[in-house]
């Protein structure tokens, strides 16, 4: 794949998005983390929900980039380093959401001083931290052109990175407390963790395509899009299995189940009530999806 650098004009749009990115996080410190959406109804705001997404699409890059020398996909090696650039974006972002959930600069040492080892979230930091020194470890690597060294990583980075979504979905499928308390949890975080990201992988390609930047195989795009869809197939599979126990009748989860499912029509006729059903017919999928995307 051969490539070129970024115009000015695309840099200039980049540090635009930086400079409005500063501006809201100290919008945030003047105002609190109220303006994230956390309350004591809602303990996570948008930073721990845009977490889980970021954490989700950085699978797709080191998965396919790893599996070009696991697997011996040669085809793979072309996109491997666009795919790993990918991969060290997202998971740097998820990195910073997490600090910016913080509330503020002065409390990140405590993540250091007063450690609790039983809690997920602090798995999570110690495997993100992991992850990304393997992303940086392999671009470097790749940059150089030490193909030995690219290839013994690619044996710890495969694993390493289903483990960082199997984390993350524990962070959640532990709370005993909360209707998405499953085993299965992990492997829905997996399955759809490469779902997005080998999304991501493609959208970036296509994009890099279509400026000019990266001249792209077609029988290489079709083989990925092929694995996309066998992914998506999986994920779909561990959804329908978690969704049917429970909603089996009798099963203990059956009343959270009915709670989050569509209610019956309202009686009022007015068209606020109308949208608020059909939003909420909406929005039953698509966060049960969210919840399995990181």
């Amino acid at each position: 794949m051969q490539t070129k650098a970024f115009s000015k004009p695309a840099l200039g749009v980049f540090a635009a998005l930086a400079v409005i990115g500063i501006a809201c996080w100290i919008f945030q410190l003047l105002n609190g983390l109220a303006v994230t959406g956390m309350s004591n109804a809602n303990s996570w705001g948008l930073y721990i929900c845009a977490f889980m997404l970021f954490v989700g699409l950085s699978a797709g890059g080191l998965i396919v980039a790893s599996s070009a020398h696991v697997f011996g996909i040669e085809s793979f090696k072309s996109v491997a380093k666009p795919a790993v650039i990918c991969s060290t974006a997202c998971i740097c972002v998820a990195g910073m959401l997490v600090l910016v959930d913080l509330g503020g600069i002065a409390r990140v040492w405590r993540m250091l001083t007063g450690p609790n080892f039983m809690s997920p979230l602090l798995w999570d930091m110690c495997i993100i931290t992991i992850y990304l020194v393997i992303n940086i470890l392999d671009l470097v690597w790749m940059q150089k052109g030490d193909e030995d060294k690219v290839r013994k990583l690619s044996y710890v980075a495969l694993p390493v990175a289903i483990l960082v979504h199997s984390v993350t979905a524990w962070i959640f499928g532990l709370q005993i407390a909360r209707a998405w308390y499953t085993a299965i949890m992990a492997p829905i975080f997996v399955a759809s963790a490469l779902d997005s990201g080998l999304a991501l992988l493609l959208l970036g390609l296509l994009l890099l395509d279509k400026v000019g930047i990266a001249k792209l195989d077609d029988a290489l795009m079709a083989k990925l899009g092929k694995l996309l869809a066998t992914f998506i197939a999986v994920d779909a599979f561990f959804i329908a299995c978690e969704l049917l126990t429970m909603a089996y009748p009798g099963a203990g989860e059956a009343v959270a189940l009915s709670e989050m499912l569509p209610a019956q029509p309202p009686r009022s006729s007015g068209s606020r009530s109308y949208v608020a059903c059909s939003c909420r017919s909406w929005y039953w999928p698509s966060q049960r999806t969210a919840r399995s995307a990181a």
